[in-house]
């Protein structure tokens, strides 16, 4: 198996249902394929390093996948170029499979670290 990290960035503008409807067409697309979606969480709307398509805030949605067929990443970077909603994205290849658990040990652990200093 081949685990990946898309974060992609959705235009800012955008309500729950859409960034809802989004997040749900992406997962069908990648389950449609046969391979499979670990987590996908929205993370909130942030401001972005520089501005993408006159935005300087977009809605975050991180996504885990497992990838039965490491060609399917171009399939993919296809489908995400096509969709009009996706801003910019990124793909990342991890070395093991991510665990939610995981995830939310670290943000409690930085969240830490943040009240400290």
């Amino acid at each position: 198996m081949n685990y990946y990290e898309v974060l992609y960035i959705l235009n800012p503008n955008f309500n729950k249902e859409q960034i809802a409807e989004v997040m749900s067409e992406v997962s069908d697309f990648v389950k449609k394929k046969n391979h499979g979606v670990v987590n996908h969480d929205f993370w909130g709307k942030k401001q972005l390093a520089y501005n993408v398509k006159k935005h300087r805030y977009g809605n975050f949605i991180l996504l885990n996948t497992e990838f039965k067929d490491a060609n399917f990443v171009n399939e993919f970077k296809v489908f995400l170029n096509l969709n009009k909603e996706v801003m910019k994205y990124m793909i990342i290849k991890l070395n093991e499979k991510p665990s939610k658990e995981t995830q939310q040990e670290v943000s409690a652990e930085e969240g830490n670290t943040q009240e400290g200093n």
